[in-house]
C-alpha cells in the first residue's frame, strides 16, 4: 500500500503511482494506479495493464462513495464511463486526490501532487482507529491511564501525603484486635486466669475498635474530598478540551454521544476515586500488614495459605482485559442512548409535529436494549471469572485446616497461634476477593478514562498564543482552494477570488453549491485540503487564531441564543461592553423597539436556543450580537431569512450602515438583497462559473439572470 510521486526536470514530465486494496469486481485485492501526463494505467499485482486511457480521452474524472470503499469513474469525451480503480474506506482521501489530479490533468490546469496515502490503522494491532488517536482503544495502556488520572493529585499532595498517613495508622488499629484474640486465648491456654491482664487486653481491644472506626471515617471523608475534586478537574479537562476540538469533530459525533464523556465517563472515575480506591488502597495495606505478622509466626504455614495467591492473579490478568475491552463497549452503547435522548428532545417539537413519538420511543428502545444486552454479557463474563477466582481464594480456608490442624496435631503450633492465623485469614481473603471486584470497578473507570483521554490527545485547534498576530485590513483572498468535509468529496474545486478591503461580495447559487461552505472556511472553521486563503497577503493558517477569530463577525442562517438575558446575548462577544452600548447595537439592527416592549426589556430570558422569542427577533439579536462586536470582516450567512418583508427592509437598512468600512461576505436567498454587493460570486457544484456586479450579471443573461429570473416567476405566483 505504498505511493511513489517522481517529477523529472522536464516540466511536462512527471509519474504518480497509488496502490488500492480492491480488484475491478470490489473484492480485496491489489491495483496499482500510475498517472501522468499522458495516460492513465491500472496494473494488476503481477504488473499486468487491466486499464489504459489516454489523458487526452479524458473530459472529467470523479470519485465515487460506495458502501465501505470507493472508486474512481472517468468520463470519455465520446461520453463513455470507465470505472478506473475500487478501494476501501480507509483509502478515501488518497483516491479523492488522485480523480482531482486526473481532472485537473484533462483540462489542462495546474496540478499539486501531494497526496496522503497514510492508512490511520493502529500500529499494535492492525485495526482501523479514529484520525486522530495514536492506537485504538484496545490497545491503550490502562496502567498509563492510571498514571495520567493520579497528575491531578498534584495540586492535592499536601491531602495526598495526610491520607497515606491516615490509612497506615488506621491499618495499623486493625490489626490488633486479632492479634489480642490470640493473647486472651494464650492467657486460657496457659492456665493462668489473672483478671488484671484480661481486662486490659479487653479495654485495649475496645480502644483499638474505636479508634479504627475514627480514623476510618477520618480517611473515607478524606478520599470523598480527593475523589470529587479530581473528578471535577477531570471534567473541566474534558470540557476545556472538547471546545478547542476542531469543528470537524463535531461533524462526525453526535453531540449526546460528546456529552456522555463529561458526565458518564468522569462519573465511572469519581466513583472508583471515592468507593474503590479508598478500599483498595486500606485492604492493601491490611494484607501487607497480615503477611507481615503471620510470617513471623509461622513462615511454613503463611506460605501454605498464599499459595492460591498466584493462580488468583493470573486469571485477573487473563480475564482483565478482554472484560475491560467489553465495558468500553457498554460506555459506547450507553453514549448512544444518551444521543438518542438528547436528540429527542432537542427535536421534540419536530416530534409532536409528524406525531413521531412512538418512532422516537422504539429508536430508544433499540439502543437501550442494545446497552443492556452488552451490559448484561460484561457482567455475566465478570461474575463467570469472579466465581473461578473465589474458588482458589476459598482454598486457602482448606489448606489452613488441613496443615493448621495437623501442626497443632503435632505440637508445632499452640492453639493461640493457630486462632491467630484464622482470625488473620479472613483479613487476608476477604480483601483478595474483593481485590476482584475492585478490579470490575478498576475496569469501567479505566474505560472511561480511555475515552476522555481520547479527546485529550486530539488535535486542538492552534491555540492563542501560536502563530502571527495581525490587524486586519479586510482583503481575503482564495487561491485554487479546494475543500470537502469528506476529503474524498470534496465540495469546493478549486475556487479563486480577491475581496478587496471594505468590499461586499455576495455568494450565489443553488443548495449545496458552496455557498456556506466558503464562509465556513474564510471563519476557519475549516482549514483547505489545497491552495491557499490569505489575509492581507497573509496565508492565515500562519495567523494567531483567537486574534484572528475575535476580527469576524457572524450572523448564522439559524440563529443561536443562549440560555440568559437578551443583553448577556448581544454582549456576548464583549461581555465588558456598556449597557448604552450594547442598545445602540440593538437600534442599528432594529431591536431596540420589541425589546423595550417587553416587560422585563433588555433584562428578559429568552429561554434555551432563544425559544422564548420570534425567529425575527432571534435573528435581530444575532445581528445586534454582531454589530456590538466591531468586526473587520464581516459575515451574513442568510441573515434575512427569518424575517417577514417588512422587517427585512429594515434589517437591510442597517445592514447597509453597517458593512461601511468592512469586509462583508453575504449569502442571501432573495438575491434582490445582493443589489448593493461591490461584486457577486455565482456558485455552482464548488466552482466559480460567474463573477460581477449585479447588474452586468443580469446584462449576461448567464446563470445569475435564470436565477433571478426563476425567483421573479416564484414570488408572483405566492403573491410577493
Amino acid at each position: 500500500m505504498a505511493l511513489a510521486a517522481q517529477e523529472s526536470s522536464a516540466a511536462d514530465l512527471f509519474s504518480l503511482t497509488l496502490t488500492a486494496d480492491l480488484t475491478e469486481n470490489a473484492e480485496y485485492g491489489e491495483r496499482t494506479l500510475t498517472i501522468s501526463r499522458h495516460e492513465v494505467v491500472v496494473r494488476d499485482e503481477k504488473g499486468t495493464k487491466k486499464v489504459t486511457v489516454p489523458v487526452g480521452e479524458i473530459q472529467s474524472a470523479r470519485s465515487e462513495s460506495l458502501v465501505s470503499g470507493g472508486r474512481i469513474v472517468l468520463i470519455k469525451k465520446t461520453g463513455e464511463l470507465v470505472v478506473l480503480v475500487h478501494y476501501s474506506l480507509s483509502f478515501s482521501e488518497s483516491f479523492s486526490d488522485a480523480a482531482h489530479v486526473i481532472d485537473e490533468l484533462a483540462n489542462d490546469r495546474e496540478v499539486s501532487f501531494e497526496i496522503n496515502q497514510e492508512v490511520k490503522r493502529c500500529p499494535k494491532c492492525g485495526r482501523l482507529k479514529s484520525d486522530d488517536g495514536p492506537v485504538c482503544f484496545r490497545c491503550v495502556n490502562r496502567s498509563k491511564s492510571l498514571g495520567r488520572i493520579s497528575r491531578f493529585l498534584i495540586p492535592y499532595k499536601a491531602q495526598a501525603a495526610l491520607l497515606i498517613l491516615l490509612a497506615l495508622i488506621a491499618t495499623g488499629v486493625n490489626l490488633i484486635p486479632p492479634y489480642l484474640h490470640s493473647l486472651i486465648i494464650a492467657e486460657f491456654e496457659s492456665g493462668s486466669k489473672d483478671v488484671n491482664v484480661l481486662t486490659n487486653l479487653l479495654m485495649i481491644w475496645a480502644g483499638a475498635l474505636l479508634v479504627g472506626v475514627v480514623f476510618q471515617v477520618l480517611n473515607g471523608r478524606l478520599m470523598v474530598y480527593l475523589g470529587t475534586h479530581i473528578a471535577a478537574d477531570l471534567r473541566s479537562a474534558t470540557y476545556r478540551a472538547i471546545e478547542y476540538l476542531k469543528l470537524n469533530y463535531f461533524d462526525k459525533k453526535p453531540v449526546g454521544a460528546i456529552a456522555s464523556r463529561v458526565t458518564q465517563d468522569t462519573d465511572r472515575i469519581w466513583g472508583f476515586l471515592v468507593d474503590g480506591m479508598p478500599f483498595f488502597i486500606s485492604n492493601g495495606l491490611l494484607l501487607i500488614g497480615v503477611l507481615v505478622i503471620l510470617g513471623f509466626k509461622n513462615l511454613f504455614l503463611t506460605i501454605c495459605i498464599i499459595a492460591p495467591f498466584p493462580v488468583v492473579i493470573l486469571i485477573s490478568m487473563i480475564v482483565w482485559k478482554p472484560i475491560s475491552n467489553l465495558f468500553f463497549r457498554v460506555s459506547q452503547r450507553m453514549a448512544r442512548v444518551h444521543m438518542q435522548i438528547h436528540e429527542s428532545l432537542m427535536g421534540i417539537r419536530v416530534v409532536k409535529a409528524f406525531a413521531r413519538e412512538d418512532h422516537e420511543f422504539k429508536k430508544f428502545n433499540q439502543r437501550n436494549h442494545a446497552m443492556r444486552d452488552a451490559a448484561m454479557y460484561a457482567d455475566q463474563r465478570w461474575i463467570l471469572a469472579h466465581g473461578v477466582m473465589s474458588i482458589f481464594t476459598t482454598m486457602g480456608q482448606l489448606i489452613l485446616w488441613t496443615v493448621g490442624g495437623t501442626m497443632l496435631y503435632q505440637g508445632k503450633i499452640s492453639v493461640a497461634d493457630l486462632f491467630l492465623f484464622f482470625s488473620y485469614l479472613f483479613l487476608v481473603y476477604g480483601p483478595l476477593q474483593w481485590f476482584a471486584q475492585v478490579n470490575n470497578w478498576f475496569s469501567r473507570a479505566m474505560a472511561g478514562a480511555e475515552r476522555i483521554f481520547e479527546i485529550m490527545d486530539m488535535t486542538p485547534e492552534t491555540i492563542e498564543e501560536e502563530g502571527q498576530k495581525h490587524e486586519v485590513q479586510g482583503q481575503v483572498t482564495f487561491e485554487n482552494v479546494r475543500f470537502g468535509y469528506d476529503k474524498s468529496n470534496p465540495i469546493l474545486k478549486g475556487i479563486s477570488f480577491e475581496a478587496k478591503a471594505g468590499q461586499m461580495i455576495g455568494l450565489v447559487g443553488h443548495s449545496g453549491a458552496g455557498k456556506s461552505t466558503t464562509i465556513n472556511l474564510v471563519c476557519r472553521f475549516y482549514g483547505p485540503d489545497q491552495g491557499r486563503i490569505l489575509i492581507d497577503g497573509i496565508d492565515y493558517m500562519d495567523l494567531s487564531l483567537h486574534d484572528y477569530r475575535s476580527q469576524i463577525g457572524i450572523v448564522l442562517q439559524e440563529p443561536f441564543l443562549f440560555h440568559g438575558s437578551i443583553r448577556e446575548n448581544i454582549s456576548y462577544g464583549r461581555p465588558d461592553a456598556a449597557f448604552e452600548d450594547v442598545m445602540r447595537a440593538a437600534k442599528a439592527a432594529n431591536a431596540h423597539d420589541f425589546v423595550l416592549a417587553k416587560p422585563e426589556g433588555y433584562d428578559t430570558i429568552v429561554g434555551e436556543r432563544g425559544a422564548r422569542l420570534s425567529g425575527g427577533e432571534k435573528q435581530r439579536i444575532s445581528i445586534a450580537r454582531a454589530i456590538l462586536h466591531d468586526p473587520r470582516i464581516l459575515i451574513l450567512d442568510e441573515a434575512t431569512s427569518s424575517v417577514d418583508v417588512e422587517t427585512e427592509k429594515e434589517i437591510q437598512q442597517a445592514i447597509n450602515n453597517l458593512v461601511t468600512g468592512r469586509t462583508t461576505f453575504a449569502i442571501a436567498h432573495r438575491l434582490s438583497t445582493l443589489r448593493q454587493a461591490d461584486r457577486l460570486l455565482v456558485i455552482d457544484r464548488g466552482r466559480i462559473v460567474e463573477e460581477g456586479s449585479h447588474e452586468e450579471l443580469m446584462n449576461q443573461k448567464g446563470e445569475f439572470f435564470k436565477m433571478v429570473e426563476t425567483q421573479s416567476q416564484v414570488n408572483e405566483i405566492i403573491g410577493i
